[in-house]
């Protein structure tokens, strides 16, 4: 039975890699509008947000930045239906501190990284690698 599957467009993968590339050597993050219908996640648009907590090894959403997003897609009937954040200078998998942040929701965390661009979700307490289709 396959898993679920995220749909983005190569204009989001670019701009996500845009991000990686003009924030570097600090972490950029933004959210993932879109919907979900079964197992399949398709986003509409990938939307910057500011980094609060600007490191190189970490990310926070700045609250006023992602209600306007969130406002922004409810108004469209549409839904925040992951994250995404750049590791600058580190592969694209899951930190220690994305994995303790990860259990506290279901969305899908598109990590973009030295290595490429890879998607995971938090299942049963294990992270497990979404396939983009």
């Amino acid at each position: 039975m396959p898993g679920i599957g995220i749909r983005i467009s190569k204009n989001d993968i670019t701009l996500i890699f845009d991000e990686l590339e003009n924030n570097r050597p600090f972490e950029a993050c933004g959210v993932l509008v879109g919907s979900q219908e079964g197992e399949k996640i398709t986003v509409s648009r990938v939307v910057p947000v500011k980094n609060s907590n600007r490191t190189g090894r970490s990310f926070e959403l700045d609250p006023t930045e992602f209600y306007n997003a969130w406002s922004s897609a409810e108004k469209e009937g549409l839904d925040i239906v992951g994250v995404y954040h750049t590791h600058p200078v580190s592969p694209a998998k899951p930190s220690a501190w994305d994995k303790d942040t990860m259990q506290n929701t279901s969305d899908v965390w598109v990590i973009a990284g030295i290595d490429g661009i890879f998607t995971y979700r938090m299942a049963e307490g294990m992270v497990e690698t979404v396939e983009m289709i």
